[in-house]
């Protein structure tokens, strides 16, 4: 798993974006990550998933403004799957040219790190953006397409927005220190603050290549934070199909999805939000990012179901049924058991840190942990 910027253009322009997903690579530090060397060993390349949710968007057309959740069908998310490699010839310059347009830092990323232009050339498109269900689109249409916005509904009225909103403000969005933090305390608040993740799944539809989806997740809020966040996953859902056939999985977070979020900057505070992760690029590695990698345990006893369900009231205002037993399709909630895990917060490459260290940290701004309670 990875957090990647991309960009498909060179230009603001609708009409000449191309749909082409373009990244910038270091192979010389992805060789270093369990599971990352065929990037650099092969041209070929290797079978990627690419996750994209409007709830990324910033207040203007994302999901926040309309009060829609991560995880409502409305918030539109997409999933395409295909082959991840190196490019070769002019797409290496036209990707190079888009990915600087949209990202001048790159510009100055060291090429000690021996970074490279990658294309993901998608086989499989998945997409959700409306009740009923996900959709197939095949990749011809994708291509195809030109870029058009649609706003998604309100969810809710103005002052039941306002209300719930400036609840899981509060509860959510306070900074951490900017001095004095630990890895393991960084990434704990990262898990503690996020409202969504990437979650990657070994497809079954797709025949066992990786496979990924966007998910509402919360932590326990206060003293009763674990480090092993809940979801929920209705049984039409293609990755829950996936996690009944195997419950290996991967949780991926970034500090990039929390507007305005930044360690030592005030977040949620004034219109516009302060940039996120205080300006630099989503990919820069002070820009934290966490992957924990382990098996998606369900939730079966009453008191971890109602557990899981505290947590969804308390983290998840415009999601009602997150709280009040899941989905009308019938669904199942799960918490993750890691067993691995890779976290990003400062240059030199992953940080140090086990994943005992990790659960063992309160989130930053929190006192230390203390025994577990019932309630969430």
């Amino acid at each position: 798993a990875a957090v990647l910027s991309l960009s498909d253009s060179a230009c603001s322009d609708a009409a000449c974006h191309s749909g082409r997903l373009f990244f910038y690579i270091a192979t010389s530090v992805a060789a270093s990550q369990p599971g990352a060397s065929s990037l650099a060993d092969a041209d070929s390349g290797c079978n990627a998933s690419l996750t994209l949710s409007q709830a990324a968007l910033n207040r203007s057309t994302g999901c926040e403004a309309a009060a829609l959740d991560p995880e409502d069908p409305r918030c539109t998310k997409l999933t395409l799957s295909g082959r991840l490699a190196r490019t070769q010839g002019p797409a290496t310059a036209l990707g190079r040219a888009a990915l600087f347009a949209r990202h001048p830092q790159m510009r100055r990323w060291p090429a000690s790190h021996g970074f490279e232009v990658f294309e993901l050339r998608p086989a499989d498109v998945w997409m959700i953006d409306f009740y009923g269900g996900g959709a197939h689109i095949p990749p011809g249409e994708y291509y195809a397409a030109t870029p058009r916005h649609n706003v998604p509904p309100s969810a809710a009225s103005t002052a039941a927005t306002a209300a719930t909103t400036a609840t899981a403000a509060a509860a959510a969005t306070a900074p951490p220190p900017a001095r004095n933090r630990s890895s393991a305390s960084l990434a704990r608040w990262l898990v503690y603050h996020s409202g969504w993740s990437s979650l990657g799944t070994v497809s079954v539809r797709l025949g066992g290549r990786p496979w990924s989806n966007v998910r509402s997740v919360a932590d326990g809020l206060g003293a009763n934070s674990t480090g092993k966040p809940v979801l929920y996953l209705p049984f039409p859902d293609p990755s829950y199909r996936d996690i009944e056939a195997e419950p290996r999985a991967s949780l991926s977070f970034s500090q990039a999805s929390l507007a305005g979020a930044a360690p030592g900057r005030a977040g949620g505070q004034a219109s516009p939000p302060p940039p996120t992760c205080g300006g630099v690029d989503p990919e820069d590695p002070t820009c934290a990012r966490l992957h924990l990698s382990g098996t998606l345990r369900p939730l079966i006893t009453k008191a971890d179901v109602e557990s899981a369900e505290a947590r969804f009231c308390a983290r998840h205002p415009h999601a009602r049924w997150l709280c009040e037993g899941g989905a009308h399709t019938g669904g199942r909630y799960y918490a993750i058991e890691p067993t691995s895990l890779v976290f990003f917060d400062d240059y030199g490459g992953a940080a140090a840190l086990s994943v005992a260290e990790y659960l063992a940290a309160s989130p930053l701004g929190l006192p230390a942990p203390r025994p577990r309670v019932a309630a969430a």
